[in-house]
């Protein structure tokens, strides 16, 4: 019996302890899957329909288009603009892929193999093809290019062509899809009778007439009460009017990094020192080439193209002398005339494009100066085809080689010369009478801060963070004690950077994943200026709290309960009589079209122009933008400007153009889509 109740005591102070172990072992899982969870909703980037979309796989498809956006274009890299429209085109991809195939998956419409071949080789050839292989200027594909290119692919050790026809490929497919389904939509549509005789009539009709306005603050807003249940009333039923997407207010100091005095001394003396160097030299465009932070502009001016100052050392009174140097803002100029010759103002010509060195130059050069056409030899030796016409141009649009070649020859001259990849057979086609022109060999120098003085701001604006580190509170405080000026900015979901505010990207990346009243720490941005901000305001995507939108509210209640008021105190009246009220305007209109939407007199209102064909002697009181009125039609006129045919063509082609912008957004606002990307890109 001891050995049993021994057992009994013991096994329970061990079945306490297992089950106790078992409990922190449990809490602990689910603590490191919690956090687990809470890691992986702090790295999504987006919610599509339920479809969660983490960092990497975004960050991957980001890069991933831009090496085929870099590819297609032969860029080296992106600019910020470029890479905000890749991410644009990956938002919409996803978009896609997530919310329009899988329902035109069930209408059944797809773009099978033969049809994707037919897109590549056939007689109508992709858009996507057309825009990526066609000619700008004839919209032509050059077919053999896009077959030379797809047979090459095998041939890029670096995958890069094959990924860009992979991802070419699928925006083919996706364009295809996508228009059949506008097609299928389209051919639902159609323009009604009723609509065609109401464009018609508010386009060919005039009106002439007079108005009266009371304004709405002949109603004080003292006497307007609009009770707390009236708004949430009509938030209630108009909720769908409040959605918004996310955004950030910010305040921000700038910490401009500019030249302290000891910067300009110093750039005034290397100026000194570089300008008697320039005066002295017997190469002036090289001296410029090489000593101007500016490319040195080569080409040749006549004088009345010059500004005055180099006018005067090239052609007037100061010629042989140098200008400057003069500071011009935080840049120093100076300029010396590099050369003066007697040259056209334009040239003609037309070309064959040969392989650099090829055998064949010599034969067609004494061809076409015996007379055979420049053209037809094109046809056939060309690298370039039929593009043989340089029409005519600026010889200082070309490089030196052949703007000399260019300036010395004679029209119908025929010349040679080599580019870097090509020889160019060349002929004179037209040459204006030559006129004096000068080259001037311009320096610029930018006088720029020095290491010291950027340190300087970067302790100022360190010093700052330090006061203003915590809350908003500090923030201001310190911009107060410090005697420095802040700004104010409202970041929307989709900017990436603030409004004027060039290079600001990291800036708005932090707001918006920051808390009211959290300081940043110092960011840099475009021109090596520092940036401290403070959120002032987080507001999330969704429906905006009806706190948020009751004085929009209660202002519109307002001034529609000023508009009962008002119509009742006007009812009955004439034109005149509501004019003679104290606080009232009046005026006349004149030939005025029914689809206006402004008159001279009346300003803005299209409610009240789009009353008048509905008017007969007096109108009823009108609501406008700027208060209530009657309006007056005394006659009308008609003309034939609009014909029914005319008027149906222009409505079914606002209604095709549209389309897809409205498919979109009724497709998209059937989903829930949370877009975080604001937050990394």
């Amino acid at each position: 019996m001891a050995t049993l109740n021994t057992m009994r005591t013991k096994g329970a102070l061990f079945l306490s302890i297992f089950i106790g172990v078992a409990l922190i072992a449990f809490l602990l899982g689910d603590l490191s899957t919690a956090g687990g969870i809470f890691q992986a909703r702090k790295m999504r980037v987006a919610s599509i329909d339920g479809n969660n979309i983490d960092y990497a796989e975004y960050a991957d498809r980001l890069e991933l288009t831009s090496n085929v956006i870099e590819a297609r274009y032969g860029l080296s890299t992106l600019t910020a603009e470029q890479s905000r429209m890749v991410d644009a085109v990956v938002w919409n991809s996803y978009i896609n892929r997530l919310v329009h195939e899988p329902g035109y998956r069930k209408l059944g419409l797809a773009v099978g193999e033969a049809e994707q071949v037919d897109m590549v080789s056939g007689r109508y050839l992709s858009p996507v093809l057309v825009g990526m292989f066609g000619d700008p200027a004839t919209g032509m594909v050059n077919r053999e290019a896009l077959a030379g290119f797809v047979g090459s692919l095998g041939l890029d050790g670096t995958g890069r062509m094959a990924a860009m026809w992979d991802f070419t490929k699928e925006e083919m497919v996706t364009e295809r899809t996508r228009s059949k389904f506008v097609a299928l939509v389209l051919h639902g549509l159609f323009v009604n009778d009723l609509e065609v005789a109401r464009g018609v009539a508010m386009a060919n009709n005039s009106y002439s007439g007079s108005w009266a306005q009371v304004p709405f603050s002949a109603v004080a807003d003292s006497l307007v009460e609009i009770s707390g249940a009236e708004v949430r009333k009509y938030y209630g039923e108009h909720k769908d009017n409040f959605k918004r997407t996310a955004s950030r207010d910010v305040e921000y100091v700038l910490f401009d990094v500019a030249p302290s005095p000891e910067d300009y001394a110093e750039a005034a003396a290397h100026i000194e020192t570089l300008a008697a160097e320039f005066a002295a030299s017997d190469e002036p465009m090289e001296f410029a080439r090489v000593n101007s932070q500016d490319r040195a502009y080569e080409g040749f001016y006549r004088e009345d193209q010059l500004d005055p100052e180099f006018a005067a050392i090239a052609f007037g009174d100061r010629q042989g002398q140098m200008f400057g140097p003069t500071l011009n803002g935080d840049t120093y100029i100076m300029a010396r005339v590099s050369e003066r010759r007697m040259m056209p103002d334009s040239v003609g010509a037309r070309q064959i494009t040969l392989p650099l060195g090829s055998p064949a130059t010599d034969s067609i050069v004494r061809a076409v100066r015996g007379g055979a056409s420049i053209v037809e030899l094109a046809r056939v030796y060309s690298l370039e085809g039929d593009i043989v016409d340089l029409g005519v141009f600026s010889p200082d649009q070309m490089f030196d080689n052949i703007r000399d070649n260019l300036i010395a020859a004679r029209v119908g001259e025929v010349f040679t010369f080599d580019s870097q990849y090509n020889t160019h057979v060349v002929e004179m086609t037209y040459k204006s009478p030559a006129v004096q022109k000068a080259q001037i060999a311009t320096i610029a120098y930018d006088v720029v801060p020095s290491a010291e003085t950027e340190y300087a701001v970067y302790i100022a604006a360190s010093d700052f963070v330090s006061a203003a580190a915590g809350s908003r509170e500090n923030f201001d405080a310190a911009v107060q004690a410090q005697g420095l000026s802040k700004r104010v900015a409202n970041i929307g979901q989709d900017e990436r950077e603030i409004d004027g505010l060039a290079g600001s990207h990291s800036v708005v990346n932090w707001a918006f994943n920051s808390k009211p009243g959290a300081v940043s720490q110092i960011y840099d941005i475009d021109g090596g200026d520092h940036v401290v901000a403070v959120v002032t305001e987080a507001k999330e995507a969704g429906y905006a709290p009806v706190e948020d939108v009751s004085v929009a509210i209660a202002a519109r209640l307002r001034r529609e309960k000023k508009t009962e008021m008002l119509s009742g105190r006007i009812a009955g009246k004439s034109i005149a009589e509501v004019g003679a009220m104290e606080g009232a305007k009046s005026g006349q209109f004149v030939d005025l079209k029914g689809n206006a939407l402004y008159e001279a007199s009346l300003g803005v209102e299209p409610a009240v122009i789009g009353a008048l064909p509905y008017v007969s002697g007096v109108s009823k009181p009108v609501q406008g933008y700027a208060g209530v009125f009657l309006v007056g039609v005394d006659s009308t006129s008609g003309s034939v400007d609009v014909t029914e045919d005319s008027e149906r063509v222009r409505l079914e082609a606002s209604a095709e153009t549209s389309l897809p912008e409205r498919i979109s957004t009724a497709l998209d606002g059937q989903i829930e889509i949370v877009d975080n990307r604001v937050k990394f890109f």
